[in-house]
C-alpha cells in the first residue's frame, strides 16, 4: 500500500511539473512574430566553393523587408535576379524577375534556393513538431515541413526563446539529408540580431555556400 501511494505522489509530481509543448504551427507563428515590422535593409554577399575550395562565385546580396506593411512585403536580390514577396491574409504570393523561378528553385547555380533565402518554409503547411535538441549550445524545437510539390521535406530547429531559425535541413523520404543550412554566427546590428553569416552545404555537389550579411539599415518611412 505505502508503495502505491509514493507512486501515485511521484506520477502527480511528474505530471503536475510537466510543461506541454506547443505546436509545430504554434512554433512556426511565434518565429513570424519575431519579425521586425519597421522596414529593414540587409546587405552582403554569397560566395560558393567548390568541394576543392575553388571559389566559383562571389555574387551580391540586397534584401529590404517590410513586415509591417499592408500589405507585409519582401524584396530579395541576387545579383541580376530578383523575388518580391507579397502576404495576403497571411498567404506568401511570389513574383519572381526571371518567370521560371519558383520558390525551390536554384539561385544561379550558388545551391542556394529562394525559399532557403526568404525563409518561405515559414509559411508552409502541415507542420510536426518532433522533438526538443540543442543546436549552437541553444535549447530548439526541431520541426518538419514537407516540401510543397515534393516528396522531400524541411527540418527546422527554430531557438526556443529567440525564436530564430538555427539550421534548416533538406531530407529525402528516407531522411537522408541532401542539403544543410546553418548560422554560423548572429551579430547586433543596430539593435537587432540578425544572423550574420549562414553556411549551405549540398551534400550532392559537395559545394558550400556563405551567405555574409555585412550591413544592417532601418528604413524611414515617409510621413502620411
Amino acid at each position: 500500500m505505502k508503495n502505491l501511494v509514493l507512486s501515485i505522489l511521484a506520477l502527480c509530481v511528474i505530471s503536475c511539473g510537466a510543461v506541454e509543448q506547443p505546436a509545430a504551427d504554434e512554433i512556426l507563428q511565434m518565429v513570424q512574430q519575431k519579425l521586425p515590422s519597421a522596414p529593414i535593409k540587409l546587405t552582403g554577399s554569397l560566395k560558393v566553393r567548390t568541394r576543392n575550395g575553388f571559389t566559383k562565385s562571389n555574387l551580391p546580396v540586397n534584401m529590404e523587408m517590410n513586415w509591417g506593411a499592408d500589405p507585409a512585403t519582401a524584396f530579395y536580390q541576387i545579383d541580376e535576379e530578383s523575388l518580391t514577396i507579397t502576404w495576403k491574409d497571411d498567404k506568401p504570393y511570389y513574383t519572381f524577375s526571371n518567370a521560371g523561378n519558383s520558390p525551390t528553385s536554384d539561385i544561379l547555380g550558388t545551391g542556394l534556393t529562394w525559399a532557403d533565402l526568404s525563409f518561405s518554409m515559414l509559411w508552409w503547411p502541415n507542420s510536426k513538431l518532433v522533438g526538443e535538441e540543442k543546436k549552437i549550445n541553444r535549447e530548439a524545437y526541431v520541426i518538419d515541413i514537407p516540401i510543397p510539390d515534393s516528396e522531400n521535406s524541411v527540418r527546422l530547429w527554430v531557438e526556443k526563446y529567440m525564436g530564430m531559425v538555427l539550421e534548416v535541413q533538406t531530407l529525402n523520404p528516407k531522411e537522408k539529408m541532401l542539403r544543410r543550412m546553418k548560422i554560423k554566427s548572429i551579430k547586433k546590428m543596430d539593435g537587432m540580431w540578425v544572423a550574420k553569416d549562414l553556411e549551405l552545404l549540398d551534400k550532392q555537389t559537395g559545394n558550400k555556400a556563405t551567405l555574409q550579411i555585412s550591413d544592417l539599415e532601418w528604413v524611414e518611412t515617409p510621413a502620411e
